[in-house]
């Protein structure tokens, strides 16, 4: 199953492990593992919070499950190979917005403009402004697609990671 939900990225993975280190290490309720986040690691707000949680789960760094959240999941953040994986196969638009990437730069309408017909129909009923509202969303999976290693920033652009 793919997740939508994805925080801004950070400068860095060093700082998606304080986030990591504020998650309990016995599952707990998604409530009180927000409240942990926002008290623990600064996370700006509750809703932030349930993102951060959500989105790691789909990478793989935390347990997901009935009881709640937990550190110790199956891939380590310093293995940015497995994270990176998990991102394109596990959140919602990921490989597109990488694969949607060429040699050029392109910016994150640019990118949109490729991916915008996979957005769900309800999603668009939402909003009167859904496409400004999916930009910022894409533009998010860029700056997580850096940070893992999938793409590299030229000024306000994005291009697919050079081998």
């Amino acid at each position: 199953m793919q997740r939508k939900p994805v925080p801004p990225a950070p400068q860095s993975l060093t700082a998606v492990a304080d986030v990591v280190d504020a998650v309990p290490l016995v599952p707990k309720p998604e409530d009180d593992c927000c409240r942990r986040l926002v008290d623990r690691a600064e996370v700006p707000d509750r809703g932030r919070a349930s993102s951060w949680l959500v989105f790691l789960a789909a990478l793989g760094v935390l347990d997901d499950d009935a009881a709640g959240y937990a550190r110790g999941g199956d891939v380590p953040l310093d293995d940015t190979d497995a994270l990176a994986a998990n991102f394109r196969e596990n959140v919602f638009l990921a490989a597109e917005t990488v694969d949607a990437l060429g040699d050029g730069p392109r910016s994150p309408a640019d990118v949109f403009a490729v991916v915008r017909e996979r957005v769900p129909r309800w999603e668009r009923a939402k909003r009167d402004n859904w496409p400004e509202f999916w930009t910022g969303r894409v533009e998010r999976r860029l700056d997580w697609a850096v940070l893992l290693g999938l793409a590299e920033r030229e000024g306000d652009s994005y291009v697919a990671a050079r081998d």
